[in-house]
């Protein structure tokens, strides 16, 4: 990288000094040899385009935010507008014109425009580059080619000036100039990143963007017509007044369009900045989990992220028990309070509280004959009370200045039934939305995990009944796993997960990326039992929430290792290996993190894909993103691929291992048959090689079939967010 940095800034500066030589000479002696004009000019377009990419290879990373590059264009374009002043009015003497050409006065004016036309190409050389990374941020599938084409029509006009002199106009420059700016304007509609950014990063972008418009519209005068900014350009080199031309005017329209898209964009910064928020608080309460089984603290952490992520002002979390044994057990006496109902005695502890009192809560829930409690366990689903004062069940609280508006109540539910209620109040009446009782349910099934865990873990200890708790977070783990595959005309697909214990590390999923694309990933956390089930729990999280952010398989698999790197243990790592599936076209998008490699059957052809990448929580930074390799396929009709994990590879008889080989004759025996047979066929195929005996690793297969190529007209449906 350095070396070629080298190259291209040595032959920039080279290219430059012959430039100026030449120029010095002519200045002297008139040059009339005939291609030298011409060659002059291409010199100084190798100049500027190896500029170009020495910029592309210096540390402008493409992941720095977007606001870090509007504030670099910004304080360019500041030095730019200050120096293009400060030359022009230096050069006092200017030029002459004579048949079409500019002749300068005196060497100052010649050293001046020479400087002053580097200095525009330089800054404009920056600016396309920063440009183009805001333009491809996020891209779509037209936005690589409109950016060409632009690129290309930028060219062809700087290019169709290379034998023109400085004064001379053309109607084909002028034509593919008016092209190049409508281009140009098409472009200017990316600012896909503005969506992306937190309420301070858009204040900042907007001050950016303002300022960069007005940078952009001084640099536009600062051309004019007959303006010595444009003169030295035009004498310097007519296709790189051409170049200049257009970036600026170029930049004054996009930072124009991202300084009014950002304007609108701002009353709905904290809108986005609260659902990273309520990502960022699930995948901390999912670690939480998962590491930590302080009852104590857990509660703690579910009400004060609710409290933040809701904005709400007061709540509490109840633990509801339906046996007098069981209070007992998890509780102390004096914590407890016993109620009589309709629908059975239960007893109740109030386990963590947030700005409220006891006394407040019973005025809350207690008082009329049917309460709040009594209604959430009789219906087990979310109660909303828009309006506190007005509510007829709170009809004792309108005597009193009571600061409560308005009161959200969720159930948590676990397998085995209720097991407490979630409270939330704001002081503002219908201050909860749908948007606010999906993050306090999410929260309400987070706390409903850790609270069974915490049960689990002390019966485990109090009455040795580990086996029994184990079965539990089996069928919970098991939850975790689809529980109906998704169905699309154009694939058939099956799945099966066996852990090798009562609970495993092995994971597979889908998701529905959009209308044809479909996401697959199964993996496989190192060791096995109950940690490696909680990692593999905290990879459906971040599936889940990543998947449709990030659509590409790399910048997914780079993101999910920066969320895991912060929670998983030095000693773990995770295997995985996700796929998109174009539903429509049959195109497959594969990468692979340290993960078994995808066996693909094609016809008469049979290969085992191997992108290169390391396990996720290895490694962090670019030695991580560097490492994953993406590769794609196009399937054909009856094409098949097998995702499975290294239990079925690694499955042994005695030291015997049923190994890749005896995987690819068992796919190649079942290649005519459905998704499901095959399966089934590994699957049997594995066990009789075993004998039949216990599974020593997880064990995970995913079998994909292709069945796109059908006659027209068949329709291509998914059922997959249904079925979630």
């Amino acid at each position: 990288m350095k070396l070629r940095r080298i190259i291209y800034l040595g032959g920039a500066m080279f290219l430059t000094l012959v430039v100026f030589t030449i120029d010095v000479i002519d200045k002297n002696v008139e040059l009339d040899v005939a291609g030298v004009d011409l060659l002059r000019n291409l010199m100084v377009i190798g100049t500027f385009v190896l500029i170009y990419f020495f910029f592309q290879t210096v540390a402008l990373r493409r992941e720095e935010s977007p606001t870090k590059k509007l504030g670099l264009a910004l304080i360019a374009t500041i030095v730019m507008v200050l120096s293009a002043l400060g030359l022009s009015l230096g050069a006092e003497a200017g030029f002459d014109s004579k048949n079409f050409s500019l002749i300068p006065l005196d060497y100052a004016t010649l050293f001046l425009a020479s400087l002053l036309s580097m200095a525009f190409g330089l800054f404009c050389a920056l600016v396309l580059t920063l440009l183009r990374d805001l333009l491809l941020f996020k891209r779509k599938r037209g936005t690589q080619r409109n950016l060409f084409i632009f690129f290309l029509l930028m060219l062809a006009t700087a290019g169709s000036t290379l034998t023109m002199r400085p004064l001379e106009s053309s109607i084909l420059t002028s034509i593919l100039f008016g092209a190049t700016i409508l281009f140009g304007v098409i472009n200017a509609f990316r600012l896909s990143w503005i969506v992306y950014l937190t309420k301070r990063e858009k204040i900042f972008s907007l001050i950016y963007g303002f300022f960069l418009f007005l940078g952009f519209v001084g640099l536009n005068v600062l051309l004019g017509q007959s303006s010595m900014v444009n003169r030295s350009l035009l004498y310097y080199s007519y296709p790189l007044q051409q170049f200049v031309s257009i970036v600026c005017l170029f930049g004054n329209i996009y930072f124009g369009m991202a300084f009014i898209s950002t304007l609108f964009h701002l009353p709905t910064a904290e809108a986005f900045d609260r659902k990273t928020s309520e990502v960022s608080s699930l995948h901390n309460l999912s670690r939480l989990v998962t590491q930590v089984f302080d009852f104590n603290e857990l509660v703690d952490t579910v009400t004060t992220m609710t409290l933040q992520v809701c904005e709400a002002r007061s709540c509490w979390l109840e633990i509801i028990h339906t046996s007098e044994e069981d209070a007992r057990l998890e509780a102390r006496p004096q914590d407890i309070v016993a109620y009589s109902s309709s629908i059975g005695n239960y007893h109740v502890q109030v386990v963590g509280s947030k700005n409220i009192g006891m006394g407040e809560i019973d005025g809350l829930v207690s008082p009329s004959e049917r309460t709040l409690r009594d209604i959430v366990l009789m219906e087990r689903r979310p109660i909303i009370v828009d309006d506190v004062k007005q509510d007829p069940r709170f009809q004792h609280l309108k005597k009193t200045k009571h600061p409560v508006g308005s009161l959200a109540v969720v159930p948590l539910v676990s397998h085995t039934g209720l097991i407490g209620i979630l409270y939330v109040t704001k002081e503002t009446e219908f201050g909860f939305f749908k948007d606010d009782i999906a993050v306090i349910s999410a929260f309400a099934d987070q706390a409903s995990v850790a609270i069974e865990n915490s049960r689990l873990i002390k019966k485990s200890i109090e009455r040795e009944r580990l086996i029994r708790e184990m079965m539990v977070a089996q069928e919970m783990q098991r939850r975790l796993l689809p529980q109906t595959l998704p169905k699309i005309a154009t694939l058939e697909l099956d799945a099966v997960s066996t852990p090798a214990f009562e609970v495993g590390g092995d994971y597979y999923d889908f998701v529905q990326l959009d209308k044809s694309k479909l996401g697959i990933i199964v993996g496989d956390v190192s060791g096995k039992g109950v940690s490696a089930a909680f990692y593999m729990s905290e990879v459906k999280g971040i599936f889940q929430s990543l998947s449709r952010l990030y659509p590409s398989p790399k910048d997914f698999m780079v993101k999910a290792n920066e969320a895991l790197s912060g929670s998983i243990d030095k000693h773990s790592f995770i295997s995985l290996i996700y796929a998109v599936v174009d539903t429509t076209t049959g195109t497959l998008v594969l990468a692979r993190a340290g993960h078994c490699p995808l066996l693909h059957v094609s016809g008469e052809t049979v290969q085992y894909l191997r992108p290169t990448g390391m396990g996720l929580g290895l490694s962090q930074g670019p030695a991580f993103s560097d490492s994953i390799e993406e590769k794609s396929i196009a399937l054909k009709n009856s094409d098949l691929c097998v995702f499975y994990t290294d239990g079925v590879t690694e499955a042994r008889r005695g030291d015997d291992e049923f190994g890749y080989d005896r995987l690819l004759d068992t796919v190649l025996q079942s290649k005519g048959k459905s998704a499901t047979e095959v399966k089934d066929n590994i699957i049997e195929t594995v066990r009789a090689h075993t004998n039949h005996g216990a599974n020593e690793d997880d064990l995970t297969v995913v079998v994909l079939k292709w069945c796109g190529d059908r006659p027209t007209g068949t329709k291509v449906f998914s059922q997959l967010e249904e079925a979630r």
